[in-house]
Parts: C-alpha cells; sequence; structure tokens
C-alpha cells in the first residue's frame, strides 16, 4: 500500500510527460523499511528526489526533498497515505 499511495501521489502531483521518451529518468522505488515505517523514493527527471516515509500505524508520510548536485536536503511537509490509495 505504501508504493501504491506513493506512486498515485507523484503521478497526480508532477508531470511524467517529460518521460515519455526516457522512462528511466524519472521513477518510483521502495526504500528501506524499518519496525515502525517504509520508505519510498521518487527520482525527478531533474535529478532531484523525495524521500517519502511512511508510518506503518497512521499512514501519515513525511516528505523530504534532497538535491545532490546542491546537496541540500529539507523537509516538505506531510501528507496522508490512503488519500492516495484508489478504491
Amino acid at each position: 500500500m505504501a508504493y501504491e499511495g506513493i506512486n498515485n501521489y507523484c503521478h497526480d502531483r508532477y508531470d511524467w510527460s517529460v518521460a515519455k521518451d526516457n522512462p528511466s529518468i524519472m521513477y518510483v522505488k521502495m526504500g528501506e523499511e524499518t519496525d515502525s515505517e517504509y520508505q519510498v523514493i521518487f527520482r525527478s527527471y531533474t535529478g532531484s528526489f523525495v524521500y517519502f516515509y511512511v508510518d506503518k500505524a497512521s499512514g501519515i508520510t513525511r516528505l523530504e526533498e534532497y538535491v545532490p548536485t546542491l546537496d541540500i536536503k529539507e523537509d516538505a511537509g506531510t501528507i496522508y497515505l490512503l488519500d492516495y490509495i484508489r478504491k
């Protein structure tokens, strides 16, 4: 469910048309898992990343943006995962 919700969120929020000819420049993938949360990673065509940390108990998801070329990492708010699970 963590991957599904974040994948839906990313497809709703970001313009994927730029990756039409080269789909490997944008993707969503599972990251690490701990006892309390899942990590899901979105890579933008710009080379930046958004790390999603999904709380297993509540579904509250913390976002952290990372721009490797500038080595900048910052909090980007929260979302509720279940708002992005399609029924």
